[in-house]
């Protein structure tokens, strides 16, 4: 491959070893340089590159990590694997993480990107790898002696617009793909549905950003552009494509974790459906606020056939020959890959003829150390083989109470009684033992993922407990499940009606009203050790030491309610407002009321007090006067005395001379 590219005229930079023509300069096609930066900084300096690399699932904290370092984005091609051999031209192979797959899978990969940074980005992701090369050019100019096995289109398709030179530039790329093609070869397309159910439940479409543009058809010419299924069949078939296969990835392609067939879809026997709702919140482009119940209204898809239609993504397997395209007998695939690469697995739903179907599981690496599958608390367990059941899961059951308005606590407390009754009832027919006091009960160690997703109630009512991978060494009590339980739920659900009481849209509220019901308090040091147990779970299942379950987000609303609760609460709020408002002003008339008393006996007073002192300066006059005229009585009664004095000193005198008794004036001692 490499002479082929050599006699092409491309040149290999002995700095990135990729390959190029002279001078070019690239495509304006970037998530900004500050993030491939980073991107680039974590894959040069990384030590494990592998699809499953613990050590690059550590630094996925943003949605441009998750895209290009997550290894759930191998799993799109993981139905694939046994045919990913031989020579294949990966179209757009951005930073390399679907390119380290098909490395990996062993075939001869060829990969083609527009973007010399990011190319270089892909080149060292598989730096270690003989079998991949890694070319920087535009797929309208490339050029090359050799036709391949497997060509991928995955996100590349929309693009087409922005990089061809005529009014059909999906149609010319589809037709120039098919010419690199061998004769047996197969195209595999990833792409979003242009008519997909979470665009009408108000996701932004994902290349403009804005909410209902593909739906509305406003793509303009020199933008990304995505189709409809029936365009796609049809514009595949223009290209001279001899059939295809329509496969639905859930919840989107980009980080699919299951992968429905038509086979599945088709199949009266297959709950698809269920596969299809439990994906859902693990979107991590999916807006808080959504305009219906995604949850409630797939099965009301599937049920009517438009599953294919209204799926977000279509996984597409187009080929030179109408035979079919895909494994017969497989109805779906569910991926957990967002783990340590120890405990990674993939699940296929098969059913070889008319026998039953089976649930046929494998992990996607080879165990070398029994060690690496426990911890000092934690186990975990190599899943088996087992028949599927048909029935519907105590998480749907759930879905169906909240998702309708007006719900109530009294229905909630009723679910999880019957939760407990299921569990306690799973425990006794297994032969297990556990302590009779709910409070002190401690459940074997393998009920340490008894979430209401992983317990069907078959149609006849059995319930059946699925998925028992991970194991607590120390038994799990039943507090612990049960808040396992309720946030599990809390955060499995896209979008939850308003509750009657709108306290219970808040997450705390409603899980301390369900443990409250089932008779728990819960204290700090329950909350502490409930979250330091899921942390540890967390560490010891994704071998990612920031997997720290630090909060569970008490104060958030539950989705969907966000908004709604918040208006719902104001107005409560504003009524019980309007009330005290009314009181108030009740209150404040019948003080007023006595204000206006209080003030008229006032003015009384005051009238009364001035002419009190009115009178009283009258009346002060007046003694004032009398006083006056009693003193003017005092001196002249005191003058009236002195003349009686000399009055009567006189008739003395004038007595005693008459009496002979006076002595002679002229006697000088009178």
């Amino acid at each position: 491959m490499k002479s082929l590219l050599s006699e092409a005229g491309y040149i290999l930079d002995s700095e990135t070893n990729v390959w190029s023509r002279s001078n070019y300069d690239g495509i304006a096609y970037s998530d900004g340089d500050e993030v491939e930066q980073r991107i680039a900084q974590v894959v040069d300096t990384a030590t494990d590159l592998s699809v499953l690399s613990s050590e690059l699932r550590s630094h996925c904290t943003d949605w441009p990590t998750k895209y290009h370092l997550s290894g759930v984005r191998a799993n799109i091609l993981r139905p694939f694997e046994c045919s990913l051999q031989g020579d294949i031209l990966e179209i757009g192979a951005g930073c390399g993480a679907i390119t380290r797959y098909l490395g990996e899978c062993g075939a001869e990969v060829l990969a083609l990107e527009g973007s010399p940074r990011r190319a270089a980005i892909a080149r060292s992701r598989t730096r270690h790898m003989s079998n991949v090369t890694v070319t920087a050019d535009k797929f309208d100019q490339f050029q090359i002696d050799q036709q391949f096995d497997v060509i991928t289109l995955i996100g590349v398709l929309e693009y087409a617009n922005l990089f061809g030179a005529d009014d059909a530039s999906a149609l010319t790329m589809l037709e120039r793909v098919r010419s690199l093609l061998k004769p047996n070869g197969q195209l595999i397309i990833a792409i979003e549905n242009q008519l997909g159910l979470k665009y009408f439940a108000g996701a932004p479409e994902d290349h403009i950003g804005q909410p209902m543009y593909g739906i509305e058809g406003r793509y303009q010419s020199d933008q990304p552009q995505t189709f409809g299924r029936k365009f796609l069949v049809d514009m595949i078939r223009q290209a001279g494509f001899a059939g295809s296969q329509f496969l639905t990835p859930f919840p989107d392609y980009k980080l699919p974790v299951c992968i429905i067939t038509e086979e599945g879809l088709n199949n009266p026997e297959f709950d698809a459906a269920e596969l299809a709702c439990q994906s859902i919140t693990k979107d991590a482009q999916l807006p808080p606020n959504t305009l219906f119940s995604l949850e409630r209204t797939l099965p009301v898809i599937f049920l009517n056939g438009l599953a294919v239609d209204l799926a977000n993504s279509f996984l597409i397997v187009a080929s030179n020959h109408a035979e079919n395209n895909f494994k017969s007998g497989v109805l779906a695939y569910y991926f957990s890959t967002d783990r340590k690469a120890a405990y990674c697995k993939e699940t296929v739903f098969v059913q070889p003829g008319d026998s039953n179907i089976l649930v046929k599981r494998r992990l996607l690496s080879a165990i070398t150390n029994s060690e690496s599958l426990m911890s000092a608390n934690l186990l975990f367990r190599q899943p088996q083989d087992l028949v599927y059941t048909r029935g519907q899961t105590l998480y749907r059951q759930f879905i169906g109470i909240v998702t309708r308005q007006g719900w109530r606590i009294e229905e909630i407390l009723a679910y999880f009684s019957k939760y407990r009754e299921i569990i306690l009832a799973l425990v006794d027919s297994e032969d297990e033992s556990y302590s009779a006091q709910l409070q002190d009960l401690v459940l074997p160690g393998d009920y340490l993922d008894a979430i209401p997703a992983n317990i069907i109630l078959t149609d006849n009512g059995k319930a059946i407990y699925i998925d028992r991978e991970w194991c607590a060494v120390q038994g799990v009590t039943f507090d612990y499940l049960l808040f396992r339980a309720i946030t599990s739920l809390m955060g499995g659900i896209s979008a939850f009606a308003e509750p009657q009481d709108p306290a219970l849209a808040i997450r705390e509220n409603l899980l301390m009203a369900v443990m409250r019901g089932m008779g728990f308090l819960p204290t700090e040091e329950d909350f502490s050790r409930y979250l330091q147990m899921e942390s540890e779970l967390g560490v010891f299942s994704s071998g990612v030491k920031s997997r720290i379950f630090s909060t569970w987000l008490p104060n958030a609303s539950l989705p969907g309610c966000g908004n709604s609760s918040s208006i719902k609460a104001l107005e409560i709020k504003l009524e019980r407002t309007e009330i005290a408002k009314s009181v108030a002003e009740e209150f404040a008339f019948e003080r007023l009321t006595e204000i206006h008393r209080l003030q008229a006996q006032l003015v009384a007073t005051e009238t009364a007090k001035a002419y009190a002192e009115t009178l009283a300066i009258d009346r002060l006059g007046e003694l004032q006067q009398l006083q006056h005229q009693l003193k003017q009585t005092s001196n002249q009664l005191e003058r009236t005395n002195n003349q009686l004095d000399i009055i009567y000193a006189s008739i003395g005198y004038k007595l005693l001379k008459l009496l002979k008794l006076a002595p002679d004036r002229r006697d000088p001692n009178v």
